[in-house]
């Protein structure tokens, strides 16, 4: 499958103007070309009077015959266009399930990347660390504020699509990518904001058979615990810090936040929890994970796992087993939010928009299974943010 080809700038910019008029003129089409992964007739798009010549050049579409296809989704935005990898694709099926790519970019769904990057804590001015920034979405906006932007990612193909999409959408010159593993690419530099939307899904232990972008060890804390432990010395004297985190724990509080206690309680910072779902029961959330995604799938009747190469009996059983000794029982999805302060505090608050009640059971009604009027009410829930 052809992906998106980074070519001249000029090119890639001549791609907003076609997408903002397609997403104007008609947003049916626009989301079963983009959402549904539909093949739709060129005759459709001449029709409307839109060149899509350099959607075709840069790798966002690719002509099928007499049709074109999606090769990235493409997420609209307060004015700006996302391109990422679809979630799972319609035309990568084998042996009755959906195949998942090593190095996918993870896509955006409407209650993470949207709800972080419009409410990102920024100051004019600022100087501002994306880690982990997949389709580069949280830099894109961070960067209308901020002096300058890092955008940093483990996974070469989304750096390749977050400068994309810096291109895309006019804000190159602001943001600078590097490749490796979290604060690895930035030694010794200092931040007055470091945001965070890393990998955090609990699994069975053998990362080798999931996506780059999901795993987070046999607890999903195996980044986030690294991202507490040194987060703190690439911070300016004003350095502040912001992070979404679907964490389990406790029905008392999340796993995070013990890990919080531990390793700053003798540092000056206040922390704002803000529980935006849960605590959700833990195994019945896996439970019906399990039950949606791999022996009741949803329409077409394709199985979706989270996986790359299947997962076996003994190393499900094994992770189910650790989560017990382990004590963990419930899961969250929060947000933190941290500042400089005369002294370790926390607190606890809750959001009062309760838009999305099931956040914790992963993206179960993906965008192809959605109907149109839905996708758009998301979009319109994601631009409310």
């Amino acid at each position: 499958m052809k992906e998106l080809t980074i070519v001249s700038k000029k090119v890639i910019k001549s791609c907003k103007p076609v997408l903002e008029q397609l997403y104007r003129k008609s947003k049916r089409i626009y989301i079963e070309i983009f959402f549904h992964e539909k093949d739709v007739e060129i005759d459709k798009i001449d029709k409307l009077g839109i060149d899509v010549s350099p959607l075709i050049k840069t790798g966002i579409l690719r002509k099928v015959g007499d049709r074109i296809r999606a090769n990235v989704q493409v997420f609209p935005l307060s004015g700006k266009f996302i391109c990422t990898d679809f979630l799972f694709s319609i035309h990568r099926i084998r042996n009755g399930r959906f195949i998942r790519r090593r190095d996918d970019v993870w896509p955006i769904l409407p209650y993470e990347s949207p709800y972080l990057a419009k409410k990102a804590i920024v100051e004019d001015g600022d100087v501002v660390l994306d880690l982990a920034t997949g389709s580069g979405i949280i830099a894109l906006f961070t960067a209308e504020k901020a002096e300058r932007v890092i955008a940093t990612d483990i996974n070469p193909k989304a750096i390749k699509y977050a400068k994309f999409n810096a291109i895309l959408n006019n804000l190159e010159e602001k943001i600078e990518f590097k490749i490796g593993d979290l604060f690895e690419p930035v030694y010794g530099m200092k931040f007055d904001l470091i945001i965070f939307n890393g990998p955090t899904i609990a699994a069975p232990n053998v990362p080798e058979k999931y996506p780059l972008y999901c795993f987070g060890g046999p607890d999903g804390l195996q980044f986030t615990r690294r991202f507490i432990k040194e987060a703190p010395y690439h911070l300016t004297k004003k350095g502040k810090m912001q992070w979404l985190d679907p964490s389990i724990g406790s029905i008392n509080e999340p796993e995070s936040l013990k890990i919080i206690r531990k390793e700053w309680h003798d540092k000056n910072f206040k922390v704002i929890y803000i529980k935006r779902a849960g605590p959700d029961d833990l195994f019945k959330v896996i439970k019906y994970i399990d039950k949606r995604l791999w022996y009741e799938p949803i329409n077409p009747n394709i199985k979706r796992p989270l996986w790359i190469k299947p997962i076996t009996k003994e190393e499900y059983n094994n992770w189910i087993s650790f989560l017990r000794r382990s004590g963990y029982t419930h899961i969250y999805a929060g947000m933190y939010k941290v500042y400089k302060d005369r002294k370790f505090k926390v607190i606890k608050t809750t959001d009062r928009a309760k838009l999305f009640k099931r956040m914790n059971y992963l993206s179960l009604n993906e965008y192809h299974f959605l109907s149109y009027s839905r996708i758009l009410q998301l979009l319109k829930i994601c631009e409310s943010y």
